[in-house]
């Protein structure tokens, strides 16, 4: 899309579903006070300098991810006006030779490159307190314009913010962040008058690029480019999605800009070269030091785009960014899940190192202990009524797979084709109904949004899992018997709906008890007591009952075993496809094609690694299947 007006403004704001507006949140409150406020300047010249209009006619909108109430989900932090952040009781001023709490800007300019400032709050584990430390403040909403040669007879226009926080997959106190305007004019005066060729918008390292007539970059008021700020890394994109990246240009993570946004128009405060306030010439950090990407970042003018505004952009300036697919896919949900969640362990590791090193230890203790403690030979192939240790089984089950390949990998056939028609689902229930605002109004961090999301993949996903998995375990019990073709999965399909519907039922329980931390433990204890009623309801009518029998006295082995079966039949193609996805330049289907082949085999491996786990606890239990 060129720059063209989207709705306007009103149009918009009533659009936003009425349980966003109803909500009297304080951040929707001052975005929409700001918002009708309009742009403003704030600069030595009045109001007639080139350089000055220039600034008031292409000030940006703002478009954060809306927040209905401070610690809620949505966009935290605003960028501000640096100006409030002198002579505060609660703000340090860190030097090689001292500290100053409650520095002046004067202080802060004087300061050499060794010195930090040091803002209320942990960086790695901020809690809602940098939030409360930005109401604290009532600053206004605030870019910092400055109109500056772009070294190749051109004009720069660079709009500077900074925000009080990042809260992304890297956390630190302090954030700047820009977009940039280039114009083929050698001043102000006759950039006015041709206006603006290329934008480019800083997104983590890198910055993506548009043509100011074409392109992604939205514009309102025929002048005001929108900016939609990454929820808590404030990279700034062109339009409303969810982002994928995986290098330090990009990101290494899922940058989100989706809807609702919460339209903002900052004042703008000219920087002009004659007249730069104080504070510019700081050469410290703008936020506490910690270790690589948390730590707090420097200022503009340190910056090489600060005098080399064109030389940026040819080096790290690249054309376009990358959405996710609509809806989500299983690799890259897994993808962002995981980019998150290890940055929190990172994050803990390095706030609490004793304590992960400590929980670390543990978990290889006891993963080494198990693995020294079962057996693994010899081999029992099925059909046998010995009983098999742990790694028996699992050694077992792989013979079982290898020895008729093809037979197990048409078994799997279901999944890929059920991977495509649930991606293809999710992308027209997102796009072309209006479930997705629904969702983006739930919110994808949020309980009730994350069982949303994930409902409408298992819709068709689950399903084909719980079929291949289910002809999985009947291969291994009549091995000369059944098709493995499309007919065979038809006909377990109709032979065993009661197993079928017990892997449901099991993966809703299942999913339900670790939505939150507080249901874990029923979960855990759920799992493990139902960890064979799959194959137990290939015999009996209360596959549950019967199951919660057999491990009576063996629950700890059984929900060892079972994750082991999880890893395998459903991490493993993650994995397998988040490692295509890191490494290569493939696109998201090729990449879920690659997940999906894999998954031919580790799914009905899967199935296979349940029925001997349920043949052995009947072995135990002196009892042999029918």
């Amino acid at each position: 899309m060129g720059a063209t007006d989207p709705l306007p403004f009103w149009s918009r704001i009533l659009s936003i579903p009425e349980k966003i507006r109803d909500q009297k949140g304080l951040f929707l409150a001052v975005s929409l006070a700001v918002t009708l406020a309009g742009p403003s300047v704030r600069a030595s010249e009045g109001a007639d300098d080139p350089a000055t209009q220039l600034a008031d006619r292409y000030a940006p909108v703002l478009m954060p991810r809306t927040q209905s109430e401070r610690c809620g989900p949505g966009e935290a932090y605003l960028p501000i006006d640096v100006s409030v952040l002198w002579d505060r009781p609660d703000v340090v001023l860190r030097t090689e030779a001292a500290s100053i709490t409650g520095p002046s800007e004067s202080e802060v300019a004087a300061a050499g490159p060794g010195a930090h400032l040091d803002l209320p709050g942990n960086a790695l584990r901020p809690g809602c307190d940098y939030e409360r430390f930005e109401d604290s403040l009532g600053a206004a909403t605030t870019v910092y314009a400055r109109v500056v040669p772009d070294g190749d007879g051109g004009l720069a226009l660079q709009y500077w913010m900074f925000y009080v926080y990042n809260d992304w997959n890297d956390r630190h106190e302090g954030d700047w962040e820009m977009i940039q305007l280039l114009f083929d004019a050698p001043d102000a005066a006759a950039a006015l008058e041709v206006g603006p060729e290329l934008v480019a918008y800083a997104q983590h390292e890198g910055a993506e690029l548009s043509y100011w007539d074409e392109g992604p970059i939205q514009v309102v008021d025929g002048t005001h480019p929108l900016v939609f700020p990454g929820r808590g890394s404030h990279a700034s994109y062109f339009s409303s999605d969810d982002w994928f990246g995986k290098s330090a240009q990009s990101g290494f993570g899922c940058d989100d800009t989706s809807a609702p946004n919460s339209e903002v128009r900052p004042q703008v405060v000219l920087l002009a070269d004659g007249a730069l306030p104080a504070w510019t010439a700081f050469a410290g950090r703008w936020g506490e030091p910690q270790p690589s990407f948390n730590n707090g970042p420097t200022g503009p003018a340190t910056k090489g785009r600060w005098t080399e505004p064109r030389e940026w952009v040819d080096d790290e300036g690249r054309w376009g960014a990358v959405p996710l697919p609509a809806g989500g896919s299983k690799v890259t949900d897994f993808f962002c899940t995981a980019t998150a969640a290890g940055s929190k362990v990172m994050f803990r590791a390095l706030d609490e190192p004793w304590l992960v090193a400590a929980i670390g230890s543990l978990m290889v203790l006891a993963i080494g202990g198990l693995a020294l403690r079962t057996r693994w030979r010899p081999v029992v192939m099925p059909p046998s009524d010995e009983p098999r240790r742990g790694g028996q089984i699992l050694l077992t089950a792989a013979s079982v797979v290898r020895r008729e390949p093809v037979r197990f990998g048409q078994l799997g056939l279901l999944l890929p084709l059920a991977g495509v028609l649930a991606t293809a689902l999710q992308a027209a229930l997102f796009t072309i109904t209006g479930v997705g605002a629904l969702e983006g109004v739930l919110g994808r961090d949020s309980v009730f949004g994350g069982l949303f999301a994930t409902a409408i993949g298992l819709v068709l996903v689950g399903p084909a899992i719980a079929i291949s998995a289910v002809a999985a375990m009947e291969a291994v019990r009549h091995p000369e018997s059944g098709r493995a073709d499309a007919r065979g999965l038809v006909s377990v399909a109709r032979r065993h709906t009661r197993a079928i519907g017990t892997m449901l039922v099991s993966f809703v329980v299942v999913f339900v008890g670790f939505a939150t931390a507080v249901l874990v433990p029923v979960g855990l204890w759920w799992q493990a007591r139902s960890a064979v009623a799959v194959p137990a309801a290939l015999d009996s009518p209360t596959p549950f009952g019967r199951s919660a029998a057999l491990t009576r006295g063996h629950r700890v082995r059984a929900l060892g075993i079972t994750w082991v079966a999880v890893a395998v039949g459903i991490v493993t193609p993650l994995l397998v496809g988040l490692a295509v996805l890191l490494l290569t330049d493939r696109s998201f289907t090729f990449v879920n094609l690659v997940s999906g082949a894999v998954g031919l085999f580790t799914v009905p491996f899967a199935g296979v690694i349940a029925q001997l786990q349920y043949d052995d606890l009947c072995a135990r239990a002196s009892v042999v299947p029918t």
